[in-house]
């Protein structure tokens, strides 16, 4: 019985290895994040309920300091200021309470392997990686109008929908490659020229540079033998380079040559530097799990808007050190770490190669549903202990635990169908089931608004004028720290003849992003509607200092001046 035990725990563990990377659905509106979202709920069941029995094993040290991890960040969530949010995470970004459960859960899924168990999830990884290669490939040839073949911004993202979470599994699958092609270079040398050919058609440089990186640290240790490796590298980049011409796809080496500014670096550098005022203001808890952007969003300057543009805002920290100081507080990280070094000291093998560059990767990029619980997973696997056979009550709890987790995926699942479905044909109906069964997110409710405002100018009908308004104010209150959600709020109250109630939420918004392009137009519109000429005035030049090229606000800054 322990035997077919250990065994179905290696089949979980090697079933999510694979089906993270590669699982996604057309059919919902978040296609890449909510199968994922949905499968993580289940790593959740089945990982938890083995931490208290890795106390009880060598992993101990490692396992407390997770569990320390776990508990901080329950605490922040619970005194943030959108608790729901800071539980569930963003929409279409589920980076919260339950994420940092998902991470802790995958580690001790991986942890509880055996040796057999670690070899078949290397290979799970790997075709995962293959497919999402051969998807990349197709999609550097031919930018199809189908999912999953779609490019992102003109580069290659494979099923994972971004070309930074293709490129971060790319760089972590060389760990798994580099010792095969050195034991059989006839064979796995062609598998490592794909692999790095899509790395190149992601047109990521800093993942490029870790592999180039990878490359010359194979060199040094132990030249004769890394000559294939290396050499497979570098003929997968050419090949990238060449498909990327063929099909007209952005490459990593075409950034490279477009400059700094072509990936994103100012922006990365300015918002790490907005975090500073928000740690200092909650130095030990942060502001709650997944709430980057309502605690950076306030301290957007100018050079940073100008840098990323207005109205766009960074969800997450492109970087896990920043991330979770801002987050879960410097509490928080510092438990984070101490889990990390602890589990690193006992890891050893290709695994903890693949933990290792992927968590490189979140440095500069962001976490991700499908990447981030897949090194943690890793990480527990580079390091297995013997776990014994569970009590019968336990495996029970764990099979009821197991079944609400299928539950709310499921539920979770089909409510993102709805807000698909609301989304192809605005049917008010779809967006109402979508309401009622995706409930901490503020999208589903800010839908439903926009489709009773569409069916309003169509029947002038006051009911449908009541619903929109209220539909707003609810889309507000899931998520209070949200400059478009005060500004489309106020821009429907406006609309409606409420000016008042208009420049109170433009001025919300305002709190939220003091340089919101949006909301700084539509503040001057209803001030100057209200006869406030002094403050659309103030609005318009603050507005011209983001855009100077917005023909119309200037044409109404020049009215004012001359009335």
């Amino acid at each position: 019985m322990q035997r077919v035990a250990a065994h179905r725990r290696v089949s979980a563990a090697t079933v999510i290895a694979f089906l993270l990377p590669v699982v996604f659905s057309p059919s919902v509106s978040a296609e890449t994040w909510t199968p994922r979202a949905a499968l993580l709920l289940v790593v959740i069941a089945l990982g938890l309920p083995r931490l208290p029995r890795l106390i009880k094993t060598a992993a101990r040290p490692a396992a407390l300091a997770s569990l320390a991890f776990l508990a901080v960040a329950g605490v922040s969530a619970g005194m943030a200021r959108t608790p729901a949010l800071a539980v569930f995470g963003l929409y279409d970004w589920g980076t919260g309470l339950l994420f940092v459960a998902a991470l802790v859960a995958a580690w001790c899924l991986g942890a509880t392997s055996n040796a057999r168990d670690t070899a078949t999830m290397e290979k799970a990884l790997l075709a995962a990686v293959g497919l999402n290669v051969a998807v990349a490939l197709i999609q550097a040839v031919v930018d199809l109008d189908t999912a999953p073949f779609t490019r992102y911004q003109g580069r290659s993202a494979g099923l994972l929908g971004n070309p930074v979470h293709l490129a971060t599994l790319c760089v972590a699958a060389l760990a798994l490659l580099l010792p095969r092609v050195r034991a059989a270079p006839a064979r796995w040398a062609p598998a490592l020229a794909l692999v790095a050919a899509a790395l190149e058609l992601s047109g990521w440089r800093f993942a490029l540079g870790l592999a180039v990186l990878v490359a010359l640290v194979v060199l040094v240790r132990d030249r004769p033998r890394a000559m294939p490796f290396v050499a497979a590298l570098a003929l997968g980049v050419l090949l990238g380079i060449g498909l990327g011409a063929v099909g007209g796809t952005t490459t990593g080496t075409g950034r490279v040559q477009a400059g700094a500014e072509a990936g994103g670096v100012t922006p990365r550098l300015r918002v790490w530097a907005s975090a500073r005022h928000s740690i200092a203001r909650h130095p030990v808890l942060g502001v709650g799990p997944g709430q980057f952007r309502s605690a950076t969003s306030r301290y957007r300057d100018l050079a940073l808007v100008r840098a990323e543009g207005p109205d766009h805002y960074f969800l997450d920290a492109h970087n896990l050190v920043v991330e979770y100081s801002t987050t879960v507080g410097l509490l928080g990280l510092a438990t984070l770490v101490l889990w990390l070094v602890l589990a690193v000291r006992r890891a050893s093998g290709p695994l903890l190669g693949f933990a290792a560059l992927a968590l490189a990767m979140h440095l500069v990029q962001p976490q991700f549903v499908g990447t981030t619980p897949l090194a943690f997973l890793a990480l527990g696997a580079a390091a297995p202990v013997a776990l014994g056979a569970a009590r019968p009550t336990a495996r029970a709890l764990t099979a009821a635990v197991v079944a609400l987790a299928v539950a709310a995926a499921a539920s979770l699942f089909l409510g993102d169908f709805d807000l698909d479905q609301a989304n192809l044909d605005f049917r008010a109906s779809a967006a109402r089931t979508a309401l009622r069964a995706l409930p901490p997110w503020p999208e589903p409710a800010d839908l439903a608004g926009r489709i009773a405002f569409f069916h309003f100018l169509a029947t002038r009908s006051p009911a449908l004028r009541r619903e929109t308004l209220t539909r707003h104010e609810q889309a507000v209150a899931r998520d209070r720290t949200d400059p478009a959600g005060w500004t489309v709020l106020g821009q429907a109250q406006f609309y409606f003849g409420e000016v008042r109630a208009a420049e109170r939420d433009f001025r919300q918004a305002l709190r939220w992003d003091p340089w919101s392009l949006n909301a700084l137009n539509e503040l001057g519109r209803a001030s100057l509607s209200a006869g406030d000429r002094a403050v659309a005035r103030m609005a318009f030049r603050r507005s011209l200092s983001i855009r100077p090229n917005q023909v119309r606000v200037r044409r109404l800054l020049a009215d004012l001046a001359r009335s």
